[in-house]
Parts: structure tokens; sequence; C-alpha cells
């Protein structure tokens, strides 16, 4: 009984070590793949508020087609005015445009070129990775988000 007590004993720090280890493995490619999910919403948002900064209309940026954001993984586009209140989005959340807290807008002002990459929960069970950018010369803001589901 103490020979099985003290080779237990000698193996647990390996043991622990490597649970430690595994652990780490999982939460880094866990903030990869996290990361990896605002890619094209940078792009877009940065893109979209550069065009309406400098006279673009949102019937030319925002696309025509809906999109449930709480059924599709596709990006969506939305605009809003300087008060954080929807002008126009490709992106519906149960016929409605998703308006993100106030706080989001204030904090993209404030970061400025350190955009936002939040994750977001408009209702229970439905998560966005957003990133909301302030359009140049107008005081609104371009928000592109992505249903997370896959990544999650």
């Amino acid at each position: 009984m103490k020979t099985t007590i003290r080779v237990f004993v000698a193996w647990l720090p390996l043991a622990l070590t490597i649970i430690g280890v595994c652990g780490l493995i999982s939460i880094a490619v866990q903030q990869n793949y996290r990361q990896s999910l605002n890619d094209p919403q940078i792009q877009m948002a940065e893109d979209d508020a550069t065009a309406l900064g400098s006279g673009a209309t949102t019937t030319s940026i925002v696309p025509k087609q809906s999109i449930d954001v709480a059924a599709s993984l596709a990006p969506w586009i939305a605009v809003y005015d300087s008060s954080g209140t929807p002008v126009a989005s490709s992106g519906l959340l149960d016929g409605k445009i998703p308006v993100p807290p106030l706080g989001e807008f204030n904090l993209a002002l404030a970061q400025g070129n350190n955009l936002p990459h939040d994750t977001w929960e408009p209702v229970s069970g439905v998560r966005i990775a957003a990133v909301i950018v302030p359009i140049p010369h107008n005081g609104g803001f371009v928000l592109v988000g992505r249903n997370m589901r896959e990544v999650e």
C-alpha cells in the first residue's frame, strides 16, 4: 500500500503538468477560432464606414437581401446614426434591426482605430461577433456582425 502511494505521489506532478498543458492548448485554440471570427467583419466595417464618410449612401452599402442573424452564419451590415438609432440593416432579428447597447457605440468612439471586437448576445442563445466602426465626418456607425454558432 505504501509503495502505491509513493508511486502516485511521484507521478502526480507529471500528471498535473500534462493536464495544465492540455488546458492551455485548448484555450489557445478556442481563442484563435474566436479572434479569426472577426476577420471579415473588420474589413467590411472599415470599408463601409470609409465609403459612407466619403458620401456613399446606405442603399449602396447595405445589401437588399435580409439575413436572419439568429439562423444564418453570413456576415450582415447595419448602419446607425450618431445616437445609435438604426438607419438600415441587412441583418434582422425577429423581424427588427438588432441594436447593441449604447455603450458599444461610445466604446467605438473612444477607441478610434483600435476597433472594439465584441461578443454580443442580443437575445438568449444568439451570440454575435460584432465590429463597430464610427463613420468619419458623419457621426454615425457601421456595425458588421456574424453569428458565432459554429465557433462555440
